[in-house]
């Protein structure tokens, strides 16, 4: 930065004790290349050898100057900490290797440093930092966009092993010529807008990617070789399919820019600020063989044939509406003619007794009738399963009454079996069957017991027995939500 700054100052003619007192500052501060010169204008040489010196001996000592070690505590680092600050902020992981993009722009670092951990990472954005140089970038093999523009790059180096890289950035920096894309052997978007590029010597490097790239933005430059610059294209990259040229000093200056681009790259489809269409290359293709003559008859054919084809599909359009329209029409009279027929064949009928020739008679009341027998086989069906049901119910309810009453006469002891004994020997089963209707308030169909067991069960509570006596003489068994209420009591009082 210091010689920079020396190249950029002009030289002013200072008298010559300031070499001697540079020359004691300088060497108490330990700036040997100021010294130097210092030293050199005290003994003589005058301010403009000095200076001469001093860019010598500050371009030969830059190669060996570390400039990756920064000693400033002020400037930012990628230390883990920080790095896994910016990651929570950009709604990342705290773990490195979760992140598969990375988000370090604007945040001020000199160096690409600590990245080892983040092997996942897939896009990284870097640019709007201090960043001189590409490097530290081998532990990201997966990479597939890396963006550096607005940085201080000088050079393209490092990114050999970025086998999988799509797209690179490196616009508004300081690059002098491209180079180093070999082994980028993916890359189909390549961005290096806003640098230092002043020759088309300095592009060949973008030949050694000739089959991968499709996008390429060299915009903003400093080229001034119109020709060359125009020509380059076609042996560079004949298969680029969006270039962005505008903004060099060459520019303004070239003629009929536009139509030499396109016509010379036929997979072109993006220029500039705007698309390629199929008129205007078909115009610049016409340009190449006769001039501005034969480029307006091309679009004038293009116009008239676009046109052409437009009306021949509008009246394809409306052949195919007034083809349908016919026979939907002719459809419809069919209809209205067989209908008529039917009716004289059935007036026929109906006066002469016999049918017209062609005409056959169908019985109308065949349909009804399947229809009625299948709708009594439909209400059958429902009434069936209703029996069934009552049935299963009613064997229900006698076994859980036999179960509750052999379950009280084992509590009641022997003397309760012993009345319950002679009670049995003293009646007939027609007394039994009666006591046990009056007991439970069954139909009288419960009243012929077709289970002995039944006998011996003395009668159950009340409430059971008033819900079986609803249940037994409600009719025909139908389920109803209030019979679903009722049922579901009953077989939980139980304990189904």
């Amino acid at each position: 930065a210091q010689a920079t700054k020396q190249r950029c100052c002009p030289l002013v003619v200072l008298p010559s004790t300031w070499g001697e007192s540079m020359a004691k500052d300088r060497a108490a501060t330990g700036d040997a290349v100021a010294a130097a010169a210092a030293a050199a204008a005290a003994a003589g040489g005058g301010v403009v050898e000095a200076a001469k010196m001093a860019l010598e001996q500050s371009d030969a000592a830059a190669p060996g100057r570390d400039q990756d070690v920064i000693t400033d505590s002020g400037i930012p680092r990628m230390t883990p900490a920080v790095l896994r600050d910016i990651c929570y902020k950009t709604r990342g992981y705290g773990s490195p290797e979760l992140n598969d993009v990375l988000m370090l722009q604007y945040h001020g670092f000199r160096v690409i440093e600590g990245l080892d951990a983040y092997v996942n990472v897939r896009s990284l954005f870097l640019e709007c930092n201090g960043i001189s140089k590409i490097q530290n970038l081998e532990a990201m093999p997966q990479l597939t966009s890396l963006y550096l523009q607005s940085n201080c790059i000088t050079q393209i180096e490092n990114l050999g092993h970025l086998t999988e890289l799509h797209l690179l950035n490196l616009s508004q920096n300081s690059i002098r010529q491209v180079g180093n894309l070999e082994n980028l052997v993916k890359l189909e978007t390549f961005k290096i807008s806003a640098n230092k590029i002043m020759d088309v010597l300095s592009l060949e490097g973008l030949k050694s990617r000739r089959p991968s790239l499709k996008s390429v933005d060299i915009s903003c430059n400093h080229i001034e070789d119109g020709e060359a610059f125009v020509a380059f294209w076609q042996q560079a990259l004949p298969d680029i399919e969006c270039l962005y040229l505008q903004h060099n000093s060459c520019s303004r200056m070239l003629k009929n820019y536009r139509r030499r681009i396109i016509s010379s790259l036929p997979k072109l489809r993006w220029l500039d600020e705007r698309p390629v269409t199929t008129v205007e290359r078909l115009g610049a293709e016409a340009w190449v063989v006769g001039g501005k003559d034969a480029e307006l008859k091309a679009k004038q054919d293009f116009w008239f044939a676009e046109r052409d084809e437009k009306e021949r599909s509008f009246n394809e359009y409306r052949r195919v509406g007034a083809a349908w329209a016919a026979r939907a029409k002719a459809q419809r009279e069919a209809n209205e003619a067989r209908e008529n027929a039917r009716k004289q064949a059935e007036a026929d009928l109906q006066e002469t007794g016999s049918l017209a020739e062609g005409w056959v008679s169908v019985p109308a009341a065949a349909g009804p009738v399947e229809t009625a027998e299948q709708e009594h086989r439909a209400k059958a069906e429902p009434l069936e399963r209703q029996q069934e049901l009552k049935s299963k119910v009613d064997a229900f309810l006698r076994k859980q009454a036999a179960e509750r009453a052999q379950a009280e006469a084992s509590e009641s002891g022997e003397a309760g079996s012993q009345r319950i004994g002679e009670d049995m020997v003293g009646s007939s089963p027609s007394e039994l069957a009666g006591r046990q209707d009056a007991n439970c308030g069954e139909d009288d169909d419960a009243g012929k017991l077709d289970d002995p067991s039944t006998v011996e069960a003395p009668s159950v509570e009340s409430d059971a027995c008033e819900e079986a006596a609803e249940i037994s003489e409600a009719g025909p068994f139908e389920w109803t939500t209030f019979r679903d209420k009722r049922l579901g009591r009953l077989v939980a009082e139980f304990r189904y």
